[in-house]
């Protein structure tokens, strides 16, 4: 059991460092702190198998992050209002696509948006980029075949590249 634990920990870690690897500055939270904080808020959930756990550990994780930027940006309109930051100062951003914290806000929503239309290839999203897990282990998470789980995910990286890039020509 304790051998399981600390296998369970060590990829929560795993799954807090993808998170964390795509900042432009260097966060001010650690991983420890983000996978306290994500099993904070699911030590109430059920889950299915270790997977299911993972995966929702990493839309947690994601959840933790967006909180903590809407709260940085809540609090730029606002004034001198005290605040308490989980991770002040930091924007996310990977080799292959790089965020900046509006830019991340914008993803949140049109995952949101996905998910509306179809919650599976939202969930496929969520578990490859932001949880690291692979395409098998996803496939058996969701009780779908592997080749699903890949066309789901080129349709939904085309959907959210079509989507952003919307976003953009309109601010312009």
């Amino acid at each position: 059991m304790e051998s399981q634990t600390a296998e369970i920990y060590g990829e929560l870690r795993r799954i807090a460092a993808i998170h964390l690897s795509r900042a432009v500055h260097k966060p001010s939270i650690e991983p420890t702190q983000l996978v306290h904080e994500a099993w904070l808020r699911l030590a109430n959930r059920g889950w299915k198998s270790r997977t299911h756990f993972l995966a929702l550990a990493s839309r947690t994780m994601r959840m933790v992050l967006i909180d903590a930027i809407r709260a940085r940006t809540a609090a730029k309109r606002h004034g001198n209002l005290e605040r308490l930051e989980l991770a002040p100062g930091f924007e996310l951003a990977s080799p292959e696509l790089p965020l900046s914290a509006d830019q991340l806000l914008e993803l949140d929503r049109a995952l949101d948006e996905l998910a509306l239309q179809d919650g599976r290839k939202a969930k496929i999203i969520e578990m490859h980029f932001f949880g690291g897990l692979e395409f098998q282990e996803i496939a058996g998470a969701l009780e779908i075949s592997l080749s699903t789980v890949k066309r789901d995910w080129q349709f939904s990286r085309a959907w959210l590249y079509t989507r952003l890039q919307g976003l953009e020509g309109h601010e312009q």
